[in-house]
């Protein structure tokens, strides 16, 4: 039996797994993703760390990671990640210098299309975007069966203009992201309430707190506007959700779909999924990765 270490880098948390040849998930371990490592050194001791105690259980065959924003796939380097504060640095040398294994490096979302696409929601669609809204928002774009990348650059929603004045990392306002992200809800709700508390927390109070309802329509109101030009503009069957986000279910789904229902005309009216994986879909597409990198007869 074969095993690898998938890592889903994101803008707040490291999300890992030790998975099997079969997709198991043996063992799972969550950490803060290092702030302020513009350089990339302490992410890649920390996926090193993860990896070395994964070892521990099982031989570790080989490491597949992703991070956010633009990237360089076939180069291994991080263009421009604006939570992570990265520019042009060659990621995926500094995490193979450390865990001397075979490293398959990957955008977060798309390595989250890639198990959805392979085993999960978007399987029976020639066309479907999933879409990630966790510290960031992003999707990967699904067409005619395949994830197109655009040479890293396709799928930037968080950074469509959708008409607000707040300032986003990219330095632009009116960003998607700026304003219907996790952590875009959670400063949204400090800002109206003075507390600090969790878009998850959010969610759970939108019932009994004004002020929670009114950021999380607030987000849904944004987000539905860019859906719309998305479905406008590609056509697909399906969107997709992953990330943290996703955990929110028919909460997200409802009123997106409503609001859809509302402004859709004569486009084509798309299915609204959960991703089969929620929020660990960029993990199981990173393990995915990670197992192609192996010879076929080993897998």
């Amino acid at each position: 039996m074969k095993y690898v270490a998938a890592l889903d880098v994101g803008g707040t948390f490291i999300k890992a797994a030790l998975v099997s040849q079969n997709l198991e998930i043996v063992k799972t371990i969550a950490l803060p993703t290092p702030k302020g490592d513009y350089f990339g050194v302490e992410t890649s001791r920390a996926i090193g760390e993860v990896v070395e105690e994964f070892e521990s259980l099982h031989k570790v065959n080989a490491v597949g990671f992703a991070v956010p924003g633009a990237l360089d796939e076939a180069a291994g380097i991080s263009r421009w990640a604006g939570n992570l504060g990265w520019k042009d640095l060659p990621i995926r040398d500094l995490v193979q210098k450390v865990v001397q294994r075979p490293v398959a490096f990957g955008h977060d979302v798309r390595s989250g299309a890639v198990a959805e696409l392979r085993m999960g929601a978007a399987r029976n669609f020639q066309h479907s975007i999933f879409i990630s809204i966790g510290t960031g928002i992003a999707a990967a774009l699904i067409i005619d069966g395949k994830i197109r990348n655009s040479d890293g650059f396709a799928g930037e929603i968080g950074h469509l203009n959708v008409g607000h004045d707040v300032e986003c990392v990219c330095g632009l306002t009116g960003c998607l992201e700026a304003i219907a992200s996790a952590s875009a809800m959670s400063r949204e709700y400090q800002k109206r309430t003075g507390s600090v508390i969790s878009a998850k927390e959010i969610l759970l109070r939108i019932n009994t707190d004004d002020h929670a309802c009114q950021v999380w329509e607030q987000a849904i109101a944004y987000l539905a506007v860019a859906l719309e030009d998305l479905v406008t503009i590609l056509a697909p069957e399906a969107l997709v959700f992953g990330g943290g986000l996703s955990q929110a279910g028919a909460a997200l789904i409802n009123p997106l779909k409503a609001i859809l229902e509302d402004r859709l005309t004569f486009q084509r009216k798309p299915q609204l999924l959960i991703a089969h994986y929620g929020a660990n879909a960029g993990t199981i597409g990173c393990a995915n990765m990670a197992l192609d990198l192996l010879p076929k007869e080993s897998v």
